[in-house]
């Protein structure tokens, strides 16, 4: 067998968390199995309910078994896979690496490859000849473009290439990885093990791009969405600055005297702050939400008495929660960052209002204990936590880390409530279907 000449100067990827990579270069890149029967520790990115299905799929060809058996390869760069992990908050990109094998790879023995994912209710077809690369979906794997125009291009897209139960490390030809210090981070993992170095490369490789970014707003640099790692650094260090800065500061002017103040003078006027005037009539240009950013807040901050778990709070973590959800959506501002003037659909707005709440908190309230501090920056920066662990399979176990008591959760549920209401009343009964277990689970793991 040989591979088809028009193929030929192709690579499949895998992609994996560089806190994989010392156990790869010491045990070998592994199949799940293999994995599991080392018991290996291994930092998975994959959905729970995909790896159930493929560790039930039989591959129909030789050297058959089930998917699990096999090390999962993509011949495609821009992984709807990793785009979907991305906007569900579960990854922080940056940690993601992808790890090149050239296409000349597909004749050994242990290698076959499918025309679809295999993570379908419906399996793929399976294939061990170069030839059949020919029913592959070439326009779907070349795609640059991050969607997908329905649900069959996506599984086309994610075609895979499966390496029985192990790849070896001389195979891999090149790894990509996010900028310099994750390179360097790579170098040193290789020396230590005293192994071969292949090439350290950055996105584009081989003309192609792996990572999601903000280019779209400018910053090519910048990931789509700020991941459970980044989002939690950003909210620790900010909230202490915010402490440390108020205690040095000399001003003797500032627009609101503590909390009740703001919410008094910002209740009669929205645009009271600088960023809520940004946001005020902010149009939305997406599919969940049909108001501005400005009216939607109002609804959010008029929701707030309609659940339980707001009027259980007392009246001091009431007055907390309310001001957070008149700034819960500051990070869509200002209407300078979009395209005429239109936001567009946004996960990263919440870090994106880490920075805003600092200049806010410093500069614009007289009174503000830490107590306050913590909650705000927690409410604004995680409002929209409850609500994607319900809706969205984010990862339960960033509340987790995140809360330090039962107090803090009640308040994030009760900002989430108010918020979700405001967008879908049918999102908001299926959450509250789910939050008594849901609350049970989170108290017996921070008690």
């Amino acid at each position: 067998m040989k591979i088809p000449d028009k193929y030929k100067g192709k690579y499949f990827f895998h992609f994996t968390h560089i806190e994989n990579l010392e156990s790869i270069v010491r045990n070998g890149l592994l199949s799940t199995n293999m994995k599991n029967e080392l018991r290996l520790k291994h930092t998975d990115v994959a959905s729970e309910t995909i790896q159930h299905r493929r560790s039930e799929m039989d591959v129909t060809c030789s050297p058959y078994g089930k998917v699990h058996d096999y090390v999962p390869f993509y011949f495609t760069s821009t992984n709807p896979m990793l785009l979907s992990l991305t906007n569900h908050k579960n990854i922080d990109q940056p940690f993601i690496i992808f790890i090149a094998i050239s296409i000349e790879k597909l004749i050994e023995n242990n290698v076959v490859f499918t025309n679809a994912s295999a993570n379908t209710i419906d399996p793929p077809n399976f294939y061990n000849n170069p030839n059949d690369l020919d029913k592959l979906d070439w326009d779907a794997i070349n795609l640059r473009k991050w969607g997908s125009k329905d649900d069959d291009e996506r599984h086309n897209r994610m075609a895979e290439v499966l390496v029985h139960e192990e790849v070896p490390l001389d195979w891999i030809e090149s790894i990509i990885i996010w900028n310099e210090n994750f390179k360097n981070e790579v170098i040193k993992i290789f020396k230590d093990n005293k192994l071969t170095l292949p090439k350290v490369s950055f996105s584009p490789f081989n003309g192609k791009h792996f990572f999601f970014t903000k280019f779209a707003l400018g910053k090519p640099n910048n990931t789509l969405v700020t991941g459970p790692y980044f989002l939690k650094h950003d909210f620790d260090s900010t909230r202490k600055k915010i402490i440390k800065q108020r205690e040095k500061t000399e001003k003797t002017e500032f627009l609101f005297t503590n909390i009740e103040n703001a919410i008094s003078i910002i209740d009669n006027d929205f645009c009271a702050i600088q960023e809520l005037r940004d946001i005020y009539e902010l149009e939305t240009v997406n599919e969940v939400h049909n108001e501005n950013v400005s009216d939607h807040t109002k609804k959010v901050v008029s929701n707030l008495e309609k659940n339980s778990y707001y009027k259980n709070l007392s009246d001091m973590d009431k007055n907390i929660v309310k001001l957070s959800a008149y700034l819960h959506d500051i990070g869509k501002g200002p209407k300078s960052k979009w395209k005429n003037r239109k936001q567009t659909a946004y996960p990263d707005h919440p870090a994106d209002a880490v920075p805003m709440l600092k200049r806010i908190l410093i500069e614009d309230f007289e009174e503000l204990s830490k107590y306050e501090i913590r909650k705000i920056c927690l409410l604004v920066t995680y409002h929209d936590i409850i609500g994607d662990i319900l809706q969205h399979s984010r990862s339960k176990q960033e509340l987790i880390n995140l809360i330090r008591n039962e107090k803090e959760l009640n308040m994030l549920i009760a900002i989430s409530l108010a918020d979700v209401s405001a967008i879908n009343s049918g999102w908001n009964f299926m959450i509250e279907q789910k939050l008594p277990k849901f609350v049970k689970d989170i108290k017996k793991e921070i008690e």
